[in-house]
């Protein structure tokens, strides 16, 4: 056993105090009474010696717990343990190398393979070093045990055989790539202890780099970073990407879009020029600080350009110079009609209406099918049912989870439309539907403009509702409460011509009287195609297709148009490069990491200073003790002691002589 405070071992002299107060004079405590001692005269009481030590237990006691008390001072340890030597000592490290799209700059890339190649040869063939590629992700391409024991030659010849050839397109995420390095060699030191731990981190380290995984959980103490960056010879940069599409209610009108120009802080130039590809004549110049982005309008899209792009000029780094923005399409859009009465396509019929109105705009581009019997895949592949004439119960239970699921259900109920049926339908029990009495028509009044549906037509000229008349329709009678219900307009200020009901995600709109001309006017009306896109845009279906992704957020890796189906048809879409990768100007890494207490190491100490053996001893020891920490048993030995040293000194002793006073 050793001691790695043995100074404190003096402190075992102090077992002297027990001794000397076990030996120290005392009077007598043993008295006997006696009946009268008033007429005798008192005489002093004689200190005695003690020549022998009396309740050797106790003094034991009280001795033994000095000891444990400077013994576990001193900290004691098991020097069981072989020191170290420079021969068993090994180094475990993991090298980083930023693959980013930032690193497309002129020789960046092979600059950092050089400096991987350096960081490999530094090695000795006992030292076990993995290595991984990262961008927003990261791959480990060689673990610890692939490179063991191979020369520093070897492990460079297998490093430029499983990196790369080129960046990729992604953005930066060194901050992932840190904690799954520090992750690695914390899991590999739990087999085979390391006398150090290192990542080596090779990049631009540029802005858009996200780092907010290092906030996540404190870095390990033990394990070193080393920061080796690359820089090209030109700091300048421009980059564009896209703000906005343009908001056209017209297909003829032009394609203007918004889109950020951005100059990097390095920058020494301010000029930058804006032109669609290929297209010179769209061109437009503009001036941008360094430091600065500002939002502009593009030159309107040129005809043929159904692929456009974007570009900017003006800086060393074509990069991140080009945005590719696929033209604006109409979203599809699947209504499938029900009627189990019969499918009719005669003149008149909804189906025949439908198919009119529903024709292709800059937002929409409705696929309108018909059935006689609603399936479950009907359900599945349709944003819109509309349900006319008759349907049964079981029918209105199916369309009420389908509004429930996020979808849009426009029911027409005619004369012969059961009540219950209905009431399935909307989810309540008290709705009653039923047939209006006959009169010579009705008109459309209390109309609630307020109602994003018929937002639209809250303008003067064209409110006027009055010319449609409704020759039939039913009467729907709701609950004194109807939650999520909203009626749009009534019949003559008395029954609800027009409401929409909220179910789940979804919405039920109901129309209390037909389309065919028998029953109303509404589908001859200048109104009707409006109303229905105006009730689809307010269900969420009037949005465009994305007219740009990033790379990362599919499944395709670098910029530039693809075709994908959607809803059973082909669109076009865009990827583009990430806007933070175009953020290229150098942060410094010693703030970046040392403000998150990750310890860095520099090209200057990056080798481990060889240590006397008095210091590597003296280390062992620490690192032994802090192991072993037998000071808390010694501590809690004392305790108990001292608990049984109260007890037993609580107790009056037997005295074999006794003295009268």
């Amino acid at each position: 056993m050793s001691f790695l405070f043995p100074l404190y071992l003096l402190g075992a002299a102090a077992i002297a105090v027990p001794i000397l107060l076990h030996l120290r004079k005392r009077p007598p405590k043993e008295h006997i009474p006696f009946s009268s001692l008033m007429f005798l005269e008192k005489s002093p009481e004689r200190l005695t010696r003690r020549t022998k030590l009396e309740r050797l237990l106790l003094l034991a006691l009280r001795c033994l717990a000095i000891l444990l008390l400077a013994l576990a001072f001193g900290r004691p340890f098991l020097n069981s343990g072989k020191l170290i030597s420079s021969e068993e000592s090994i180094t475990r490290a993991v090298v980083l190398v930023d693959r980013s799209a930032s690193m497309q700059r002129e020789d960046l890339w092979k600059k950092a393979l050089d400096l991987a190649d350096e960081s490999i040869t530094r090695f000795e063939n006992k030292d076990e070093v993995a290595l991984a590629f990262f961008d927003a992700t990261t791959e480990t391409v060689a673990d610890f045990p692939v490179w063991k024991d191979l020369s520093g030659r070897a492990r460079v010849a297998a490093f430029r055989e499983k990196a790369p050839k080129s960046p990729t397109w992604m953005s930066s995420n060194p901050g992932a790539a840190l904690t799954s390095a520090a992750d690695a060699l914390l899991a590999a030191d739990a087999a085979t202890p390391a006398t150090r731990k290192e990542v080596i981190l090779i990049s631009d380290f540029q802005e858009g780099s996200d780092f907010s995984s290092l906030n996540e959980n404190a870095w390990p103490e033990d394990v070193l970073v080393r920061c080796l960056s690359v820089a090209p010879k030109k700091s300048d940069n421009f980059s564009i990407t896209l703000a906005a599409t343009p908001p056209r209610s017209n297909i003829d009108e032009e394609e203007i879009y918004r889109v950020r120009l951005s100059n990097a802080a390095t920058s020494e130039s301010a000029t930058v020029r804006l032109a669609w590809k290929g297209f010179p004549e769209t061109g437009m110049e503009t001036l941008i600080a360094p430091g600065i982005s500002r939002i502009l309008s593009t030159p309107p899209r040129p005809p043929t350009a159904e692929r456009g792009t974007l570009e900017v000029t003006g800086d060393s780094h074509p990069f991140d110079n080009e945005v590719y923005v696929a033209p604006v399409q109409a979203r599809p859009l699947r209504v499938k009609l029900v009627k189990e009465s019969g499918i009719e396509e005669s003149a008149g019929s909804p189906l025949f209406y439908l198919r009119r109105a529903l024709q292709s705009t800059p937002a929409l581009e409705p696929i309108i099918s018909a059935t006689e019997a609603l399936t479950d895949a009907d359900l599945t592949s349709n944003e819109v049912i509309i349900i006319a004439d008759t349907w049964s119960s079981d029918t209105g239970e199916k369309l009420n989870r389908f509004a429930q699921d996020g979808g849009l259900v426009i029911a027409i109920p005619s004369a012969n439309t059961e009540s219950s049926a209905f009431a399935k339908l909307a989810g309540n029990e008290q709705w009653t539907l039923s047939e209006s009495a006959p009169r010579d028509y009705s008109l459309l009044s209390d109309l609630d403009f307020d109602h994003p549906v018929l937002l639209p037509f809250a303008r003067a000229k064209i409110r006027d509702f009055t010319k449609i008349r409704f020759w039939k329709h039913r009467t729907l009678t709701l609950p004194t409460e109807a939650p999520d219900t909203r009626i749009i307009a009534r019949f003559d200020g008395e029954s609800p011509a027009l409401i929409e009901k909220r179910i789940g995600s979804g919405a039920l709109f109901a129309f209390m009287s037909g389309w065919e001309p028998s029953e109303s006017q509404l589908a001859l009306s200048s109104k009707f195609v409006p109303l229905l896109f105006s009730i689809f845009e307010h269900s969420g279906y009037s949005s465009r297709a994305a007219a740009t992704l990033y790379v990362g957020e599919t499944e395709h890796t670098a910029p530039g148009f693809y075709e994908v189906e959607k809803n059973g048809k082909p669109i076009l879409i865009s990827v583009n490069l990430a806007p933070n990768e175009s953020r290229t100007a150098p942060v410094d890494p010693n703030i970046v990491f040392t403000e998150r207490g990750i310890p860095l190491v520099g090209e200057e100490n990056a080798d481990i200073p060889d240590l006397s053996e008095a210091s590597r001893l003296r280390i062992e020891s620490e690192e032994k003790e802090e192991k072993q920490k037998l000071w808390k048993w010694l501590i809690l030995a004392a305790l108990v002691i001292l608990l049984v040293e109260t007890v037993m000194a609580g107790g009056r002793p037997r005295s074999k002589t006794p003295q009268a006073a």
